[in-house]
């Protein structure tokens, strides 16, 4: 009986503490420059290293944690995302793990399950709670500041998600700890829960373990990915992305993902994402990376599995798998629900512009435009 009521307290809490949540904005503020830089660091001296993460490489031949593990990259490990509204976290749930209820106070996040099966839910500010069950491909959008769980239910697997945030900053609040970790006074908290003390210091003495009830969270989830990893490797490249278009709860949320597939030398092409910074994590393979700043400035980077580049906002930026006999994948998260895509050779040779101005602008002759052209027109 005890432990029931146990139970209900901490649901009781989650449920009371959703009704306090901020009101959603905005991730983080616009910067008026391509990237921010530390102080104390000449901008002459950067290069590709600086928008690269390379803290998850072997992540996923790690050992079994003992209930969960995250490992973030946000702005305190990854210093070249201030101020580029994205980051990304690995969650490793152990078979039985649970991430505790908590929020994320700055941010949404998206969870994408690479391996393994989970439970998730939160709850929204009129006390409703959401669930679902994801396999390995699904999305799960929580949005920003709500009370959010996620559970491995199964016995004998490990699971694998990347969580993808819209904000640079890694802030999460976990719920059993704030209230019963950090002093707050057990009569307060009775009162608070409408319980009495001795509930409480049981609550303090064993860590609370909250059952799950599946209430229906289809709308907050994206099943369009499952078995992508499985997919045939595509001809060159391919993106699969869940934006608002394909994923509606995506809407206002500030954050979205894609899966880009490389065939071996497969190339995304130079492109811009006009609304949002993208941050890059290679699951699988290699991958030869760079953007070109607003002073003409290139950053190159080549990059293993486990690492993260950080592409900022509106700049022309490619991916290329150099390996001749392996292909290359890679999650992409964006700050926006909505990023955007443009293409740098199909705005430029096939939208119609006129190829005297082309001629012009790259200082050749219309000859040499039309074969750029011929090159890029779709075989039959």
């Amino acid at each position: 009986m005890a432990s029931i009521l146990v139970q209900r307290v901490v649901l009781c809490i989650c449920v009371t503490l959703a009704s306090f949540c901020w009101t959603a904005h905005a991730s983080d503020p616009d910067i008026l420059f391509d990237y921010i830089v530390p102080q104390n660091t000449s901008i002459s001296t950067l290069d590709g290293s600086f928008f690269t993460f390379t803290g998850m490489r072997g992540i996923f031949d790690s050992p079994t944690p003992s209930n969960v593990k995250g490992t973030q990259a946000s702005m305190v490990e990854f210093p070249a995302l201030s101020g580029q509204s994205v980051s990304m976290a690995v969650l490793q749930l152990a078979p039985g793990g649970i991430n505790a209820p908590h929020t994320r106070p700055h941010a949404t996040g998206c969870l994408f399950l690479v391996e393994g099966s989970l439970e998730v839910g939160f709850i929204d500010t009129t006390n409703k709670l959401y669930t679902q069950t994801l396999q390995a491909g699904d999305m799960f959008i929580f949005p920003k500041s709500l009370v959010n769980y996620q559970y491995n239910a199964n016995a004998n697997k490990t699971a694998f998600a990347i969580a993808a945030f819209g904000s640079a900053k890694g802030v999460s609040v976990s719920i059993p700890a704030t209230l019963f970790e950090d002093g707050i006074d057990d009569n307060i908290l009775a009162k608070a829960l409408k319980t009495d003390v001795a509930t409480i210091k049981q609550i303090k003495a064993v860590p609370a373990n909250t059952n799950i009830t599946e209430l229906g969270g289809k709308f907050f989830t994206y099943t369009g990915m499952r078995g992508i990893f499985d997919s045939p490797t595509p001809p060159n490249y391919k993106g699969t992305q869940a934006s608002l278009v394909e994923f509606p709860a995506l809407n206002g949320q500030g954050v979205s993902i894609a899966v880009l597939q490389f065939s071996p030398c497969g190339i995304n092409p130079p492109h811009t994402r006009p609304r949002s910074t993208g941050l890059l994590f290679v699951v699988e393979g290699c991958l030869e990376v760079g953007f070109v700043d607003t002073t003409n400035k290139l950053y190159t980077q080549s990059l293993q599995a486990g690492d993260m580049f950080v592409f900022p906002k509106g700049l022309i930026h490619y991916q290329y798998n150099a390996n001749d006999k392996e292909p290359a994948t890679a999650v992409a998260a964006f700050g926006s629900a909505n990023s955007g895509s443009v293409s740098v050779p199909t705005t430029l040779f096939e939208t119609g512009i006129d190829e005297e101005i082309l001629a012009k602008a790259f200082k050749t002759d219309v000859a040499t435009i039309e074969k750029i052209k011929a090159g890029l027109a779709p075989k039959s």
